[in-house]
């Protein structure tokens, strides 16, 4: 299921299935929130943000959380607000080379490579569905890959201090389509007057050339994990992370993360 959202209210407008794979929805002035598992019920009191325990996302991964009972906590980011965004790391340093994240030809240390905001309007610094991985840039030696890293996040408070080695990572990721702005009198297009059109793309959550890895040392080491997937630790950690590696020639947009433990 998915939750479509005013980009200039935050009102929430509609409840829908998730359309399937490859699909294409006209997203100019709306946002998408998906649901982990199950529905949420949509009525005139549901609302996108604040995200306090009682908005949408709250509602849907509290949902993800109980279908299972191996896990006690949650951590998700639906990347709606400017506070969304200050859990990421722009300054993070992943070093392949020791962590054998990603095969050859991508060796070295890299940098977050990414996108996010909007420059005027409600909640300047993030525009929902708007945060995404950079192209891979193979103009390099050795090539950059697209790359998100989360800011550490430390689960020691509701471990009692413990700590956690077993974990289960959700995400979800979009493409955008976005169509000219055309209005032309002459050539190919004349007479044409047509807005330009964002559309989102469904597509596959696991793609080939996108890689997402944790570490439960604060980035020490890093493990490759897959969606929906259990990993387990031989230690159990308090500083956690993620990353989202991207190595296609185009952007895919995060829309939200969650992690189980």
């Amino acid at each position: 299921m998915r939750v479509i959202a005013d980009l200039s209210t935050n009102e929430v407008l509609q409840g829908e299935p998730t359309p399937e794979e490859n699909f294409l929805s006209k997203m100019n002035g709306r946002y998408a929130i998906e649901i982990p598992v199950g529905t949420v019920q949509i009525d005139a009191n549901s609302y996108s943000i604040p995200v306090d325990g009682g908005d949408i996302s709250s509602l849907g991964f509290s949902q993800l959380l109980a279908r299972y009972p191996m896990y006690e906590n949650i951590v998700f980011n639906p990347f709606l607000t400017t506070n969304d965004v200050g859990d990421l790391d722009f300054s993070a340093v992943i070093d392949n080379t020791s962590n054998q994240i990603l095969p050859s030809p991508y060796t070295g240390s890299y940098t977050p490579r990414l996108q996010t905001g909007r420059f005027s309007g409600l909640n300047v610094g993030l525009a929902p569905n708007s945060t995404a991985m950079l192209p891979v840039n193979d103009h390099t030696t050795p090539p950059k890959p697209g790359l998100l890293v989360t800011d550490t996040i430390d689960i020691s408070a509701v471990t009692a201090g413990l700590g956690a080695d077993n974990f289960l990572v959700y995400w979800r990721i979009y493409k955008f389509d976005t169509l000219d702005d055309i209005r032309s009198n002459f050539g190919a297009t004349a007479g044409q007057n047509e807005p330009s059109i964002r559309r989102l793309q469904e597509t596959d959550q696991e793609p080939a050339l996108m890689t997402v890895a944790l570490s439960n040392n604060d980035g020490g080491s890093w493990t490759v994990v897959r969606r929906f997937e259990a990993v387990c630790f031989c230690n159990k950690g308090t500083l956690i992370r993620l990353a989202f590696f991207n190595t296609y020639p185009f952007k895919i947009y995060l829309a939200s993360y969650a992690l189980l433990f």
